[in-house]
């Protein structure tokens, strides 16, 4: 393995476990209780878990729209400095509601800081790469995606909520930024196979 090298691909990470637990169990399980002990019923146990799981499904809930919008990106952001300390020259780079992606094509390396583990840079040989394709629909959106290590990332190149042709302007602009994405990937993993060989 080349330094610094991440041995297994984590799309998700302790710290997103830790969120979850959090506002899904923690903060909804306070709320509850200061409910049930200020009401004139008193404490109940049957009460008080009835209103821990409402208010755990609704703080989960937020929580992932919030991701969904990339609202962990102050998270990511403060991650992605740490990349220029990286013994490799990662001259193209994406950032989506997934994450982050860098390419090295010239060395044949990626690294990736996803959205669901945002305190680790993860760093990969080419090689590591599987199937990378365009993905564009009006109905779906386009995107690129490829798989490391047989897990899928999407990387959508318009985020939009309303149907955008891939023929108009805009849709065009989307689909093209996401060939050339694929085209980097491969020529990376070519070149990660080619250094392998020597």
């Amino acid at each position: 393995m080349k330094p610094h090298e991440t041995e297994k691909f984590q799309r998700v990470g302790s710290f997103f476990y830790l969120l979850l637990l959090i506002c899904g169990v923690g903060i909804p399980a306070i709320i509850s209780l200061i409910g049930s002990l200020t009401s004139d019923i008193g404490f109940r146990i049957d009460i008080f878990l009835g209103m821990t799981i409402v208010f755990a499904i609704i703080a989960l809930f937020i929580l992932l729209l919030l991701i969904s919008w990339g609202n962990f990106s102050f998270f990511v952001k403060r991650t992605a400095k740490g990349i220029g300390a990286l013994p490799y020259q990662f001259n193209s780079s994406f950032q989506s509601r997934g994450g982050n992606l860098y390419i090295d094509v010239e060395n044949g390396m990626i690294a990736f800081i996803s959205t669901y583990n945002p305190l680790k840079i993860q760093v990969f040989n080419a090689s590591r790469i599987g199937k990378a394709e365009t993905l564009a629909s009006a109905f779906t959106g386009i995107r690129f995606v490829f798989y490391l290590d047989g897990k899928k990332i999407s990387m959508p190149t318009l985020i939009t909520n309303k149907m955008v042709s891939t023929k108009s302007g805009i849709g065009a602009e989307a689909v093209s930024k996401a060939d050339t994405f694929v085209e980097l990937l491969l020529a990376a993993k070519q070149n990660a196979g080619m250094g392998a060989g020597r």
